[in-house]
This record gives C-alpha cells, structure tokens and sequence, in this order.
C-alpha cells in the first residue's frame, strides 16, 4: 500500500501493533541513560523501594510503545506531532513483561483554515500479558491532506 493521507483515516479505526517485550537489560539500559531512578538500575534498592523489585521507566514504557505505534502507522503522511494527551500509568512494568498496545484513530478534524491538512489522535491502551492496565495515552498529528 502507498503512502497514506489525512483522507484515508476512519475513525475509530484500529492499528496493529507488535508486542512490546520488555528486557530486564533494556529496563536499565535506558533508565541508565535517561531516568537513573535506584529502582530503575538497582536490583537491590529496587527490592527495598515501594515498588517490591526493579521496575521500567515511564518514559521507557511510552518510548517503547511509541515505537510500535509508529511502525503500525506505515507511510503515513505526518507533517508533524502537535500535542499528547494526558498519560495515566497504572502499573509498573518488570522485566520479562509483554506489553499489548491496542491504538486507533480518533477525534479526525479537517483543518479549516488550512485545508491541506488535518488533524487526528491516536489514542492508545496498553496492558501486561495478565491483562492489566498499564498506560493511557494519545498523540495528536498534523496529517498532510491528498489535495
């Protein structure tokens, strides 16, 4: 399939996303790098924190479903990422966990101004392999129109 178009959207319409496998070393890979919280990097303190044992990074969890999310895009014709919406986390993620993101179109608005784009969210749902709730988000996009 070729390139795809504001017009080529249909709400609601769902993506398919790969499954997000989350690493023990990729865990504290990336908190090493960008979110050095003890319970990130430390087995140990991670045992003794609040959270019972060694968790993901937030940012980690949404980079890593992001990640999938484009890739479901395919060649979409994305001009540019405007805004999220609020992301609610509410469970940690350990090591070993499988992440399902189910993600879909929404909130589809021609631009009336600038007719040659338009504007859409895709607002996302990811859960564990248990079938837990894990985040809530949504990114919005400035999509280039056909004609």
């Amino acid at each position: 399939m070729g390139k795809k178009y504001f017009e080529d959207l249909n709400e609601g319409e769902h993506l398919h996303c790969r499954p997000v496998v989350m690493t023990r070393e990729a865990i504290i890979g990336f908190a090493k790098e960008f979110d050095p919280q003890p319970f990130h990097i430390d087995e140990k303190a991670a045992t003794q924190s609040f959270f019972g044992g060694l968790i993901a990074s937030s940012l980690h969890t949404l980079s890593a479903c992001t990640r999938v999310v484009v890739e479901a895009q395919g060649d979409m014709a994305i001009l540019s990422g405007v805004g999220m919406n609020e992301a609610k986390m509410y469970n940690p993620v350990r090591p070993g966990d499988v992440l399902t993101v189910q993600a879909w179109w929404t909130d589809l608005k021609r631009s009336r101004s600038k007719p040659d784009r338009g504007f859409a969210v895709i607002q996302c749902k990811v859960v564990n392999q248990k079938g837990e709730a894990i985040i809530e988000y949504g990114y919005r996009y400035m999509i280039s129109c056909r004609s």
